[in-house]
C-alpha cells in the first residue's frame, strides 16, 4: 500500500504529516477554527503552500490568550506576532509544539522566539518542511 507521499512525491509535506489521515489531522485540530482544519485537510491532499498559508489565521488565533482580538485573514506578511498579533512567548512556544506534533518536524523554542512576523514565521515553515 502506498503513503500519500509516495502517490505525489512532488508535494512540499514532510512524510509524517503525509501519512496520517484525514481523520486523524482533524482529531489533531479538534478546537482549531473549522477554517484551520479545512486548510490543513487541503495542504495534506494537494500538497499547496497557500493551503498551509491559509491554516496561519486559524492556527494563531487557537493559541492568543484569552480576551485578545482574532486575526485578520488573510494575514499580511508583515504583521508582527506579539506585537500585532497579540501572542506572547508562552503562546509561541506551545504553537511550535503543535507544529512538531502535527506536521513531524523538529521546531526548537529559540528558533520560534526568533521569528517575529507572519512572514517569518511562513519562510521558516517552508524551510523546514522541505527539509523534511
Amino acid at each position: 500500500m502506498q503513503t500519500a507521499i509516495a502517490m505525489n512525491p512532488t508535494r512540499e509535506i514532510p512524510g509524517n504529516f503525509g501519512t496520517k489521515s484525514a481523520g486523524q489531522i482533524s482529531d489533531e485540530l479538534l478546537g482549531f477554527p473549522p477554517s484551520c482544519r479545512a486548510a490543513a485537510l487541503r495542504y495534506h491532499e494537494q500538497g499547496d503552500f497557500d493551503d498551509l498559508s491559509a491554516m496561519l489565521p486559524g492556527f494563531i488565533a487557537f493559541h492568543l490568550p484569552s480576551g485578545t482580538a482574532h486575526p485578520p485573514e488573510p494575514l499580511a506578511d508583515t504583521l508582527r506576532l506579539q506585537e500585532d498579533l497579540g501572542l506572547d512567548s508562552l503562546a509561541l512556544t506551545e504553537m511550535a509544539f503543535k507544529l512538531e506534533d502535527l506536521f513531524g518536524i523538529a521546531v526548537e523554542t529559540s528558533e520560534v522566539m526568533n521569528i517575529h512576523t507572519v512572514g517569518d514565521l511562513k519562510a521558516f515553515l517552508k524551510r523546514r518542511l522541505n527539509a523534511a
